[in-house]
């Protein structure tokens, strides 16, 4: 069999081998060199290809992997699955087996990338796709017969107790009904050498999250959190309340000006104009930014009426970031720049609370008066093109 010269034959090659991918150790991870080779990306290059180095061992690897006779025993219907499931480099890697004089026979292997959304969750939450990936490519050797899935990570708590941004309901639906709504599947946390974490992949780490014992629930919190220790409510001591505000309004010619400040009750430690900007968003991603460059090393409440400020450091921020600004079509995240920049300032300041306060609310508290305050010293600056750095009081 001689290596593909086209696209059209790397295709043809991966349809072939893809027929035997059970009996192949780590298949996915073995041709991901070729499968980039057809994805969309390269597609509209020249048909004629020659493959690199690392593709020809990815092609010379999988071509003497199908000359090998298979190692697999028969599944056997009159005893129980073992399932062991496994997450590596973005891939799901699994091993069905059944006992067999005593120790786990291999019935079949599976491996396939996970998708992009998947593949850019926090690790424990990837071991949950790769359970339900796993229990779907199994489904035609078990057909509905006992199985037991083993896996290092708390699957079952994570469905059942996890409330996260990562997953969309839908997603998270198609989850629990493929893992908790089988009859015949019972889920249990490895307490024995797991087979498919000894899957051959080079690119993974000498220790991974599954070599260490963890708590799922508190690892996937702080994976959800751009620090773990900040508030959506007032912090209890404070030694600044600060109110922020980001803006792009016209002035009296038609030219929209933008603008943010950073105050406190009684002083406005910085406010300025923005220049070259023409967007709302990125004048409110601008504002918490200098204010925790200006509270570093403080305790610190910050107060903003801006729901897409407040998502972005509570919801969607940090998802964002661990998918390197990219969203979950693969497509870059606006402001992405602005988002990484807010993301590194919130590590700042000693505590962190910010908060979201409603806007252009005329009440005589303290937290509307100090918005409606920040709001006014923004206009200010954007209409006149202003720049200011004061005092805190």
């Amino acid at each position: 069999m001689n290596p593909p010269t086209t696209r059209r034959d790397v295709r043809m090659f991966l349809g072939m081998v893809g027929y035997c991918c059970q009996w192949i150790l780590n298949f996915s991870v073995i041709s991901k060199p070729l499968v980039r080779l057809t994805v969309k990306e390269v597609k509209d290059g020249p048909d004629v290809i020659t493959l690199s180095k690392k593709e020809m061992k990815a092609f010379t690897e999988l071509r003497e992997c199908i000359c090998r006779a298979p190692a697999l025993g028969m599944p056997d219907y009159t005893k129980p699955f073992v399932l062991f499931c496994h997450e590596s480099d973005a891939c799901f890697l699994s091993v069905l087996t059944q006992v067999h004089g005593g120790t786990n026979r291999p019935v079949a292997y599976f491996s396939v990338t996970l998708d992009p959304v998947a593949a850019a969750l926090p690790g424990c939450l990837r071991a949950v796709a790769a359970v339900g990936q796993s229990l779907t490519q199994c489904e035609g050797i078990m057909m509905g017969h006992p199985s037991t899935v083993m896996v290092p990570h708390s699957v079952e708590i994570l469905l059942t107790r996890t409330k996260t941004q990562h997953m969309t309901n839908a997603r998270l639906t198609k989850y629990e009904t493929i893992i908790l709504g089988s009859p015949n599947v019972t889920l249990k946390k490895c307490t024995v050498l797991n087979p498919a974490a000894l899957l051959p992949n080079e690119n993974r780490e000498v220790e991974d999250a599954d070599d260490v014992e963890h708590d799922c629930l508190e690892v996937t919190e702080m994976c959800t959190k751009p620090r773990p220790d900040i508030k959506d409510t007032q912090l209890e001591e404070n030694d600044y309340i600060i109110f922020v505000d980001g803006s792009c309004l016209r002035d009296s010619v038609g030219m929209q000006r933008a603008g943010y400040a950073v105050c406190t009750i009684t002083g406005i430690p910085e406010a300025s104009w923005l220049e070259r900007v023409y967007s709302a968003q990125v004048a409110e991603l601008v504002a918490p930014t200098r204010a925790c460059h200006a509270a570093a090393e403080l305790k610190v409440t910050i107060y903003t009426d801006s729901r897409y400020e407040f998502g972005i450091v509570h919801d969607f921020g940090q998802l964002w970031s661990q998918r390197g600004s990219m969203t979950s079509s693969g497509s870059p995240v606006k402001n992405g720049e602005g988002i990484k920049e807010l993301m590194h300032a919130i590590q700042l300041p000693y505590e962190i609370a910010v908060v979201k306060c409603s806007a252009h609310v005329k009440s005589q508290d303290f937290v509307s008066m100090g918005n409606g305050y920040a709001d006014q010293v923004t206009r200010f600056c954007a209409l006149n093109c202003i720049s200011f750095k004061g005092q805190w009081e």
